[in-house]
């Protein structure tokens, strides 16, 4: 007997069969079963998924002459001839090539006679869309109102294509995408019926490489089985398939966290060496990039349908990774990724790009850039900026006082593209020693145990300095600190407001390091109280729309864009 494949050797034969489309099958059982059948259907989906399968199974069932629980017996004459293709009574049209106008008079013709034996005679219809305009016009009367022994099956993978007046007239069934683990049961289970010894790293690339279709994973088994013979190696799957291994997504992750362009260049040479398309490889790496995000944000592999091994390897790099980077990372790829795929200079583009992923450390991001403006600017401030040698004392009221003297600044972080900022203008009169104090620096006190040492207005008057300190670390964090409320000290707890949930959260999850950095320039152990409120400008330490001019001014001095 000659050799049959195995996408038809274990073609599905009962609604059970077909795996991943139970939402499917079990609407036609029930439409059966209760004598609601509808008189045409339009099967829609991704290839592979079981359109066909499952239109040959309705044929089936619907003239077998002995059904049994919504399925057909398998052993009846009617059911035998139309496994084998053979049944006057079921006729499957191939679109593409029958896709005219006088092609569908004919089929016109045709339904008026009833079938040969069984109950319906049924007409599939693959790859229906490539029917042209004209032809689905002729088809609408005959869809409206069909003989009573005719059922129509259309299946197709482009859905949109069909014309409305076509869909209103159909029943349709949308079939989905298998998921991987089950086609790598299904795979499982038809090795271990060819007695092939298979593991799960195997399944697992070729349920990758079959992308959710059944057809397409079984012809590759097919193919993998004629080449290892009884033993399937995952090294032999490589070979075949020129499929990447998944170690060097992750030799090419590190290369670029760890900036290291020249190991991430030596990588593409070596993928174009062994033939792999580079264009390919920057799309699997988007994926790559996707399936470790998802895991950083979830806290967990789980989500991942992969192996153990993998999924123990996913959680451990994304534990040491940042939100933020991988985040601008798969921005970074995605928008190349249609440059590349146009591009006949593959090769430069992709390892511009690599270039560029492994530098991602010295591209400034828009708090780092705030945070400068905001620490240059403050040398405007009378107090903060002006020497004791340019201050002339005066009396008045009895009282001395300092007056500073008028002078202009530029900042030079906008590299002279602003004008020269106006004369600071004259602030109220401050006592000499609050002047002289703060023009020596005289140190801050020792004690970490006194709380009344420091009060409510010299935190505020400080917390410029402690969201310095947070800032190499933490800069998101930093840049919410601007926006907070200082309403209290209260129990050797700071109370800080926040206008959204966001804030309050991050900041929460953040308490440590900002405890640290209080300590650190407070020179005074305090406690975080966070209280999400509207946040009143009296308490706001830093004006929520000095942030956003600030930010206006940088992207515009500097012609850059937010990443």
């Amino acid at each position: 007997m000659s050799h049959q494949v195995i996408s038809l050797k274990y073609r599905p034969q009962r609604f059970e069969d077909v795996i991943g489309q139970e939402h499917i099958t079990i609407t036609l059982k029930n439409a059966i079963e209760k004598n609601r059948l509808g008189h045409a259907y339009i099967f829609s989906g991704p290839r592979g998924t079981g359109k066909t399968t499952t239109a040959r199974l309705l044929a089936k069932v619907v003239n077998c002459e002995n059904p049994k629980n919504g399925n057909p017996c398998n052993e009846c004459s009617t059911c035998k001839e139309i496994t084998q293709g053979r049944s006057m009574d079921v006729l499957e049209i191939d679109g593409a090539s029958n896709r005219g106008i006088d092609s569908i008079r004919d089929l016109r013709e045709q339904v008026k006679y009833p079938p040969t034996h069984g109950k319906y005679k049924v007409y599939i219809i693959d790859e229906f869309h490539q029917i042209t305009k004209d032809a689905f016009n002729a088809l609408l009367k005959t869809l409206e109102e069909p003989p009573k022994h005719i059922l129509f099956i259309f299946a197709t993978t482009e859905l949109h294509k069909v014309l409305p007046t076509i869909l209103s007239r159909c029943q349709r069934l949308e079939f989905k995408r298998i998921p991987l683990l089950q086609v790598m049961e299904l795979l499982r289970n038809i090795a271990k019926q060819e007695g092939i010894a298979i593991d799960d790293d195997s399944l697992l690339l070729i349920a990758k490489k079959g992308d959710g279709s059944i057809r397409d994973s079984e012809s590759i088994l097919e193919q993998v089985i004629a080449f290892s013979n009884n033993e399937i190696s995952y090294e032999s799957i490589l070979n075949i398939l020129g499929v990447i291994r998944e170690e060097v997504f992750f030799a090419m992750f590190n290369a670029l966290v760890d900036g290291k362009a020249d190991k991430a260049l030596k990588l593409i040479d070596n993928m174009l060496m062994q033939g792999y398309d580079l264009a390919e490889f920057v799309s699997v790496f988007s994926g790559f990039l996707r399936d470790l995000y998802m895991v950083k944000a979830h806290g967990s592999a789980d989500i991942l349908n992969t192996t153990e091994n993998l999924k123990k390897e996913y959680a451990e790099l994304a534990e040491t990774q940042d939100t933020h980077t991988l985040i601008r990372m798969l921005s970074i790829v995605n928008d190349e990724m249609t440059k590349i795929s146009r591009s006949s200079n593959t090769k430069i583009l992709v390892e511009t790009l690599f270039i560029k992923l492994s530098n991602l450390q010295d591209l400034r991001q828009l708090d780092d850039l705030i945070g400068q403006l905001k620490r240059t600017s403050s040398a405007i401030d009378p107090v903060a900026a002006v020497p004791v040698s340019n201050v002339t004392p005066i009396v008045k009221n009895a009282k001395i006082v300092k007056e500073p003297a008028v002078k202009t600044y530029s900042s030079p972080i906008l590299n002279g593209n602003l004008k020269e900022s106006a004369a600071t203008p004259q602030k109220e009169e401050i006592p000499i020693k609050e002047v002289v104090s703060q023009a020596n620096d005289l140190p801050e006190p020792d004690s970490t145990d006194d709380i009344q040492s420091v009060g409510l207005e010299e935190i505020k008057d400080k917390w410029q300095s402690v969201i310095e300190c947070i800032q190499p670390q933490k800069p998101a964090v930093a840049s919410l600190l601007c926006n907070v409320g200082i309403t209290n000290v209260q129990n050797g707890a700071l109370i800080l407001a926040v206008e959204d949930e966001y804030s309050h959260n991050t900041i929460k999850r953040n308490e440590k390091i900002i405890c640290h950095c209080m300590e650190k320039v407070l020179k005074i152990k305090l406690m975080l109280r966070i209280e999400q409120n509207k946040v009143p400008d009296k308490q706001r330490v830093i004006k929520k729309q000095e942030i956003d001019d600030a930010a206006k001014q940088i992207i515009q001095n500097f012609e850059g864009e937010l990443l």
